[in-house]
């Protein structure tokens, strides 16, 4: 029987599929500079100041504009080029978490832990880049609302990142059931020190070096 699609769990390929089309997304708006266009501004510049030549703006107004226009160059020269590296990191650190928690299927407790901790990363390098993305909006001067897709798209990842780590809690009773299944044969073989050439010795039974201790044990 079908299951109906608001009902079905996210897979991991979701998480996949969608970090793929966030990346090219997210790549595309970089290659555009954020949307931000110097010679725009410049022009938006000379309108601010009725289009009038720098030569007939008093003292004041020339002082405004070349502080302006310093600005813009700034963005343009710079710091453009130092948010657009940051957020090629994030992109990148996100990618790279993800794929290393898909590559550990966890036999045993710790294996689940290292892949919960990448998953973990994974989501806060979403959370960096959707405040890289948001500083970036407040600073350049774009359009605000060209941005709302693409916090929407972050926040997709991460409920996908949190609905994958989510569905992970079905491995933990078989690592449970593992660790317990191995515990007591580790612990059996090395109570008196007996290897593999037939040498036994006590091993100093007498102290927790030779004995598997209790220490919940009260005297």
């Amino acid at each position: 029987m079908a299951v109906l699609k608001s009902k079905r769990k996210p897979s991991k390929f979701e998480v996949f599929h969608h970090l793929y089309k966030l990346r090219r997304e997210i790549t595309d708006l970089l290659l555009r500079d954020f949307g931000y266009s110097f010679p725009k501004e410049e022009k938006r510049l000379s309108k601010r100041f009725g289009n009038r030549p720098f030569e007939d703006l008093s003292d004041t107004e020339k002082a405004h504009w070349e502080r302006l226009k310093a600005r813009w160059e700034a963005f343009d020269d710079w710091f453009v080029k130092d948010e657009r590296t940051v957020i090629i990191d994030c992109l990148r650190e996100i990618t790279k978490h993800v794929f290393i928690a898909n590559s550990i299927y966890p036999q045993y407790y710790e294996e689940l832990v290292q892949r919960r901790l990448h998953q973990d990363e994974a989501l806060g390098q979403c959370f960096r880049l959707i405040q890289e993305l948001q500083y970036a909006i407040e600073v350049l001067p774009v359009d605000v609302n060209a941005y709302t897709r693409f916090a929407e798209m972050v926040q997709d990842e991460v409920n996908l990142i949190k609905a994958w780590r989510k569905s992970d809690n079905r491995l933990k009773p078989l690592v449970d059931r593992a660790t317990s299944d191995t515990d007591p044969v580790v612990s059996g073989t090395n109570f008196a020190n007996c290897n593999n050439n037939g040498n036994c010795n006590n091993n100093n039974a007498s102290n927790s070096n030779g004995v598997r201790p209790d220490f919940d044990t009260t005297v």
